[in-house]
């Protein structure tokens, strides 16, 4: 019995919740007439479809008598329906009345005439003064089941009571379920958010006051964000005001792609340490690009009207709120705004977080062996600094005059020694260090990446080696430094490891910089965040190993062969 209470009620509730999507007004079910010829019927109109059903009958007292089909069967003659379901509004069955099924969303249910099937309130109370062929369950609301009413199923109220009057007929077992033990002490607040706003696909109600405590406490949140973290809203701010289509669309597509690469991570065991570092900086990205976006709908309206003088951001902020919150209180459109809006706020902290990597360091000066065209032709020495008492080029030249074609070198062009080596400058001289955003960019398409090699790998090898999660990503980036110094996700972004040194990054400094990046993992990250304000760009690993991480030319190959 409880098993097919179970499923009855899954059913019935999945049904009904599918149909908030699909309208907003009482819908009704066909009719079935004794003549088998189906006509719409209106809610509160049996004695007009009643009359229509026994038009053929001249005799009043006909109305109550059993007719016979050719086939055989007996049926009374009454108003025959498939299912009545209702949302947004409340509904009855009336004496007389034969429907298969009886669903009512956000308003109250009275069977008095005969329900087939279930009979089914969500958000209202259910009263049963007729037959019920299967359970009558009420969630958000009371069972009121009265001395003539026959249920054959359960009675089943979930958060409200269940009440039966003697004379009352229960097949089944009589349940109520406290939403208390959930954590939902009162359910009033619950039922009037679900009729007021969730029906109605919307974020706000004047009907529902504890939603307007959630809305000030997200608003004051927005405000200590603004004020105590300017700069990056303001970076939000100025990206939203140069490309507000590109942030937008940046939006969709960071929503399409963060649950795969969730579920990408959650599947294997390095990658599900980083999840909640994912989860939280989502949040939190999202939460300062509401604040922009706010501030910048703000703004819009000032230059809508005409006004010279920009809004402070917290002014403009408050105006993008009321704004906003008018849109809210809209039925369907509400829903239509949060949603759009959130997207938004997410593509443009998404979007100015990249275009940060290209900002967070300074332009990359030229190379220190750079030299002018006339010094670098084939067979000419790089330039150096040339020791004291030797005689410089020019000096050899000064006699010699210019062929056609050639230019003779200037006081400013660095003087060099004939014979003498060129010194090589260190990689980690070279170019400018990468920043924070950047190496965690290509860490996140690293951390991608061994997680879909742990995925194929792990049929094989999650018998024999326990944490085999963690020696393939050790294997991939030990292996990657030690062959080209650099990983996927470092040519993505054209980054490279080098050492400070200026010797090459053997496999032996690879593994220990893979063990001191495990480390750094360990301590929650805090080996990865201090490259944030380290003055060197270093982490704990690359303190450990003595390397730097840098930023080549984009020309540069990074995995020639």
């Amino acid at each position: 019995m409880k098993l097919k209470l179970k499923k009855n009620i899954g059913c019935w509730v999945f049904t009904t919740l599918c149909g908030l999507w699909l309208a907003g007004v009482p819908l009704f079910a066909q009719e079935k007439p004794d003549d088998e010829t189906n006509s719409v019927a209106a809610p509160n109109t049996s004695a007009a479809n009643e009359a229509t059903v026994n038009e053929a009958d001249s005799d009043a007292t006909a109305a109550a008598e059993s007719v016979t089909k050719g086939n055989g069967h007996r049926i009374r003659k009454g108003v025959h329906r498939n299912a009545s379901v209702v949302i947004g509004s409340s509904s009855e069955v009336k004496e007389g009345e034969n429907v298969e099924a009886f669903v009512v969303i956000g308003g109250n249910g009275v069977a008095r005439g005969k329900v087939r099937d279930a009979a089914v309130v969500i958000g209202g109370n259910l009263e049963i003064s007729g037959d019920v062929g299967d359970a009558a369950v009420a969630v958000m609301g009371n069972v009121i089941v009265r001395s003539n009413a026959n249920v054959k199923g359960d009675v089943v109220s979930v958060g409200g009571k269940t009440e039966i009057e003697d004379g009352a007929t229960i097949g089944g077992t009589v349940q109520s379920v406290d939403l208390g033990q959930l954590g939902i002490p009162h359910i009033e607040p619950l039922r009037k958010w679900f009729v007021h706003c969730a029906l109605k696909l919307r974020p706000l109600s004047l009907q529902v006051g504890w939603v307007w405590i959630v809305a000030a406490i997200y608003l004051l949140i927005y405000l200590a964000v603004a004020v105590i973290l300017p700069k990056p809203v303001q970076a939000c701010v100025a990206e939203l005001t140069r490309r507000p289509v590109t942030t937008f669309f940046m939006g969709l597509l960071t929503k399409l792609l963060v649950p795969i690469v969730l579920i990408i991570l959650s599947i294997t065991v390095v990658g599900l340490i980083v999840v909640p570092f994912v989860g939280a900086a989502l949040l939190f990205g999202a939460i300062i690009g509401k604040v922009a976006l706010l501030q910048y709908l703000g703004d819009s309206i000032r230059r809508a009207i005409g006004s010279a003088e920009p809004l402070k951001p917290a002014v403009a902020l408050l105006v993008g709120a009321a704004i906003l919150t008018l849109f809210y209180l809209i039925p369907v459109l509400g829903l239509f705004t949060f949603a759009v809006t959130a997207v938004w706020g997410l593509g443009v902290a998404t979007t100015t977080a990249f275009g940060s990597m290209k900002r967070e360091t300074p332009e990359k000066p030229t190379p220190p062996s750079a030299a002018p065209a006339s010094m670098t032709q084939p067979g000419n020495i790089a330039p150096m600094p040339i020791a004291p008492g030797v005689a410089s080029p020019q000096s050899f030249a000064a006699d010699v005059p210019p062929t056609f074609g050639e230019t003779t070198p200037t006081s400013s062009t660095a003087p060099v020694t004939p014979g003498v080596a060129t010194a090589k400058v260190p990689e980690a001289l070279a170019y400018p260090r990468a920043g924070f955003w950047e190496r965690m960019g290509a860490a996140f398409l690293d951390v991608i990446i061994v997680g879909i090699l742990s995925g194929f790998a792990g049929n094989f090898l999650h018998r024999m080696v326990p944490a085999y999660g963690l020696l393939i990503a050790l294997a991939y980036f030990a292996g990657m430094w030690a062959w080209k110094g650099t990983t996927i996700g470092g040519v993505v972004l054209s980054l490279k490891v080098v050492r400070l040194d200026g010797g090459p990054v053997s496999f032996l400094v690879a593994l220990v910089r893979g063990l001191a990046a495990a480390l750094s993992v360990i301590v929650m990250f805090l080996g990865f965040l201090w490259i944030a304000w380290d003055a060197d760009k270093q982490g704990w690993h690359d303190r450990i190993a003595g390397t730097v991480v840098v930023r080549v030319p984009r020309g540069t190959s990074l995995v020639c062969f």
